[in-house]
């Protein structure tokens, strides 16, 4: 039988987020993986002032929940929209989407990423373009 588990906070490490999915400075401190009974893994990621996410998809969706700061979400052919702390963003298995940090604050989330039968939370795409940043952060 399993038993409760405590993951401490002192023992929780941080990671840079990779530059092949990641534009500017981002940190990543993993929280969960897959677990018996939860299919889903979670982290809190930072992003600095304009740093942001290569598009991606997830094919069982993702929740985000704005912990500091402010930021910037985007689905593939729509309006970005503002996000702020306390804000909970769900996005639905497989939509095309980004997100990151406004162009002045830092801004972090905590993820929320179902996991599909074979352990993949996420489908990495191209990098959000400068431009397409530019217009979104207006």
């Amino acid at each position: 039988m399993s038993k409760q588990t405590i993951k401490k906070a002192s023992e929780q490490q941080v990671i840079k987020g990779p530059d092949s999915i990641f534009t500017g400075s981002v940190e990543i401190k993993p929280l969960t993986g897959v677990t018996d009974g939860i299919n889903a893994s979670s982290a809190y990621v930072s992003f600095t002032p304009s740093a942001r996410s290569f598009w991606h998809t997830h094919p069982k969706g993702q929740y985000l929940v704005v912990t500091e700061g402010e930021g910037i979400v985007q689905e593939w052919g729509r309006p970005a929209q503002r996000i702020g702390v306390g804000d909970v963003i769900h996005c639905p298995p497989g939509i095309k989407h980004w997100h990151g940090a406004n162009g002045k604050v830092v801004m972090t989330h905590l993820s929320i990423a179902g996991s599909d039968e074979n352990g993949k939370n996420v489908d990495w795409l191209e990098p959000v373009t400068d431009e397409q940043y530019a217009e979104a952060n207006l």
